[in-house]
């Protein structure tokens, strides 16, 4: 019994680590693909980000609300 329950444990392991391997460059190209997307269309746009506008970016939220 006890070499069923640990032969199941390693194929579930080795499914898991597979699932692993695959998911996780995945999601970081997916992080990494948004990242330079945000920063392409910032560029494109010029626009200046929170922490340019003023001191610490405390005057993006006037000037947010100003664009309204």
């Amino acid at each position: 019994m006890i070499e069923l329950l640990t032969s199941n444990f390693v194929y579930l392991l080795i499914i898991v680590g597979i699932c692993l391997l695959i998911f996780i460059p995945l999601l970081l190209g997916v992080i990494i693909a948004l990242y330079a997307d945000r920063k392409i269309w910032a560029a494109v746009q010029k626009r200046r980000g929170p922490n340019v506008v003023g001191p610490y970016g405390l005057f993006q939220i006037p000037a947010d609300g100003l664009k309204f």
